[in-house]
C-alpha cells in the first residue's frame, strides 16, 4: 500500500495528466475555452482538498468522476470519436480506481 505522500502525488499526476490533456484539445479546437474551464474546475477545487487529507472529498470526486466518465463514453463511441477522447477515458477509469482507494489509503495510515 503506499504512503499518503505518494498516494498524494499519483493524484496530483491524475489530475495533471487529464487536465493537460484536454488542454491539448482545447489547442487542437475540438472544444472551446469556456467548455475547458468548466470541465477543469472540480479538479482544481479536488486538488485543494486532497492536501487536507479529506476522506470525504476522495468519495465525493469518485461521483464526480462517473459523470465525466459518462460524457467521455458518450464521446468516444459517438460518430467520430478521437485519441484524446480515447486517452481521457482511460485515465478518467484508472483515476476513479485511485479515488476509490483513496479513504482506505488515508483511514489506514491516520
Amino acid at each position: 500500500m503506499l504512503k499518503i505522500n505518494n498516494y498524494k502525488k499519483v493524484t496530483n499526476i491524475f489530475i495533471t495528466l487529464l487536465v493537460s490533456l484536454k488542454l491539448i484539445t482545447l489547442v487542437s479546437q475540438k472544444i472551446n475555452i469556456i467548455f475547458f474551464i468548466f470541465w477543469s474546475m472540480p479538479f482544481l477545487i479536488f486538488y485543494f482538498f486532497s492536501k487536507k487529507n479529506s476522506i470525504k472529498s476522495y468519495q465525493s470526486f469518485c461521483f464526480i468522476l462517473l459523470i465525466y466518465f459518462m460524457s467521455a463514453s458518450l464521446r468516444v463511441f459517438g460518430i467520430i470519436p478521437h485519441i484524446y477522447d480515447l486517452a481521457e477515458l482511460i485515465l478518467i477509469v484508472l483515476f476513479f480506481v485511485h479515488c476509490l482507494f483513496g479513504p482506505r489509503t488515508l483511514r489506514s495510515q491516520m
